[in-house]
């Protein structure tokens, strides 16, 4: 086979595999109903490399609690490795998707990426055409100190930005939309998935954060938000967040009403973390002696919060789901939840706007031959459906048809599905056409601009086949036609007073006079 011919072959097989992968990955429903049956899963990827942690400091109430780090020594730190578990819907083409991450809850002292209810969030959302990831954060805190406290919180919030930063340098091999990156989490995790998104400048961060003493030793600056972990070339924010039983340790992380909005849920009688404003923990707070937790804000402070500036939310109140707001006993989610938070994300973030089609809605029957076509850079490929016609030229992966009309068809029709290159899904736009023969189309304004449809009886600016009648009038009425255009009509009758203005480089063809 000669060299050229084989090229021609080849680059034939892959644009057609490429087409395919964009055509397969336009999938109905995807992102707001559950649309593969399958989950991969791949287990143990590090993205943060040798992260200081601190070391527990062994007290009465540490070992009583079987080791949880209840007060750790800041000033000393040994090295840790942080991992992730990735979940994507098995058999999906698609080169471009949104990521959730999703951080565990126990109170920045216990919990693991691979709690059940973690691992269910996140196959629950890969089965909606989402890649989702369970990740680690450093535990570690200091019951004892509220200001030291706030320092924890702060570390896991660094741990999710390193997360988000992997995804942005390894979006390729992922086929991850790095404009569309979200962050969940329930409890502590839930505070890390709100901070992440609203703690976002380093005039934010609480004071311990930036270093001082603890039992007389000196315990370093924990750095800038995007200073520790890996691919620190990007930014670590993500774009929207979802929180179960979460809370924040200032409103003014809140800052105005452009800010992303959050979907929350939370019930009333949580005992861990408070519902409105107060400490966590209240439920234990008589045993354990000496806390000092920090005050912070639960979801219906942060509601209000919103609603001051304005900024869009959705919060789910409860009243009889305590502090594991999304789990329905020990094995199984609440059905609510992640249809809720799904539902959120796509019509908030991912669906695309409203496209306007354009097009002649009204022809004649020796124009039967038409375009159609729509202007929305958002939009990459195109479902479109037409009804007693046939497209003559263009195809779902381009913006503008031609389409030629059944002039024997009763309900003539274009509906468009659009897709955004993840392929979210808009709603679907119909344009009805009408084949008109002989028609007539009365003026029905006063005087006024032939090219303004509400003046003409039919609704649209007259067709070449249309029979155009002007009344006559009791005194002088103007029509101005437009400039640089060509009017045809089948006929015209002018009543008495009416005028017509035909402006320099317009011309006006009358097929029957």
């Amino acid at each position: 086979m000669p060299l050229k011919l084989a090229f021609i072959i080849l680059s034939a097989i892959l644009l057609s595999s490429v087409i395919c992968n964009r055509i397969n990955a336009q999938i109905p429903g995807r992102y707001h109903q559950e649309v593969f049956a399958n989950v991969t899963e791949t287990n143990n990827i590090q993205f943060s490399t040798a992260v200081p942690q601190p070391i527990n400091e062994w007290d009465i109430q540490s070992l009583l609690s079987g080791g949880l780090p209840l007060n750790v020594k800041e000033y000393d730190t040994e090295n840790v490795n942080l991992k992730m578990d990735i979940f994507e819907p098995s058999g999906d083409v698609s080169e471009k998707r949104p990521l959730i991450i999703i951080c565990f809850g126990g109170g920045f002292l216990s919990g693991s990426r691979d709690y059940w209810s973690m691992r269910l969030l996140a196959q629950g959302f890969a089965r909606m055409g989402y890649v989702t990831a369970s990740i680690d954060y450093r535990l570690g805190m200091n019951i004892y100190d509220k200001d030291l406290g706030a320092r924890s919180v702060y570390r896991a919030v660094q741990d999710s930005r390193s997360a988000v930063r992997y995804f942005k340098a390894h979006a390729a091999e992922y086929n991850i939309d790095i404009e569309n990156i979200f962050i969940g989490g329930h409890s502590a995790g839930a505070f890390v998935a709100l901070h992440n998104v609203y703690l976002d400048k380093d005039s934010e961060r609480p004071f311990p954060t930036r270093g001082g003493t603890q039992d007389g030793n000196a315990y370093p600056d924990l750095g800038c938000l995007d200073c520790v972990g890996d691919n620190l070339s990007f930014s670590g924010r993500a774009k929207g967040v979802f929180s179960l039983a979460g809370a924040v340790g200032a409103l003014s992380y809140i800052e105005h009403a452009q800010e992303s909005p959050p979907i929350m849920f939370h019930s009333s009688d949580d005992g861990t973390v408070p519902y409105g404003t107060g400490k966590p923990f209240s439920d234990l707070a008589s045993i354990i002696i000496g806390e000092d937790f920090p005050v912070v804000h639960g979801s219906s402070i942060i509601a209000k919060r919103c609603d001051t500036l304005g900024l869009e939310y959705e919060f789910n109140a409860y009243t009889n789901r305590g502090h594991s707001v999304h789990e329905n006993g020990s094995v199984a989610l609440h059905s609510d939840i992640i249809p809720k938070i799904s539902n959120w994300l796509y019509t908030k973030y991912l669906k695309p706007e409203d496209v306007s089609l354009e097009g002649y809605a009204d022809i004649c029957p020796d124009d039967l031959f038409q375009s159609y076509s729509l202007s929305n850079s958002a939009i990459k490929y195109f479902d479109w459906q037409i009804t007693d016609g046939t497209i003559v030229n263009g195809s779902t992966t381009d913006a503008s048809i031609t389409v030629e009309w059944n002039p024997e068809g009763s309900n003539h029709k274009v509906e468009l599905v659009p897709y955004t290159e993840n392929g979210s899904e808009g709603d679907k736009q119909t344009f009805s056409v009408a084949i008109h023969d002989g028609s007539m189309n009365q003026w029905i304004g006063n005087g006024g601009e032939w090219g303004d449809a509400n003046n003409w009886s039919n609704g649209y600016i007259p067709l070449p086949c249309e029979h155009v009648v002007f009344e006559e009038k009791n005194t002088v009425t103007e029509i101005n036609l437009p400039p640089n255009v060509s009017v045809s009509l089948l006929s015209l009758m002018l009543g008495n007073n009416i005028i017509l203005n035909i402006p320099e480089g317009t011309s006006l063809k009358v097929s029957n006079q």
